[in-house]
């Protein structure tokens, strides 16, 4: 039973590792095309914070956290205290 729950658990994280380069690919876009899309830029981030359960996408997070400050500081500093939340 154990070893199931930890097999599955891998397997998840694995799926995780695997999707970042994708997700670097779409966090550089946003960077560097500057868009302000709440809607994507959250649920990239609510992505990412499921993934930092699991160690994954931790760098991630933080560029895009960051990027996200320089428009819009108040909802940055939430995601902020849920990232802390996480990792602390």
């Amino acid at each position: 039973m154990i070893e199931d729950i930890i097999k599955t658990i891998q397997k998840l994280k694995g799926s995780m590792e695997s999707n970042i380069p994708l997700l670097d690919l779409e966090i550089n876009s946003i960077i560097e095309n500057r868009e302000q899309s709440f809607i994507r830029i959250e649920r990239l981030l609510d992505t990412l914070l499921d993934y930092l359960y699991l160690g994954v996408g931790k760098d991630q997070f933080l560029k895009l956290n960051f990027y996200y400050g320089s428009f819009c500081p108040e909802y940055s500093e939430n995601y902020s205290k849920f990232y802390h939340e996480i990792v602390d």
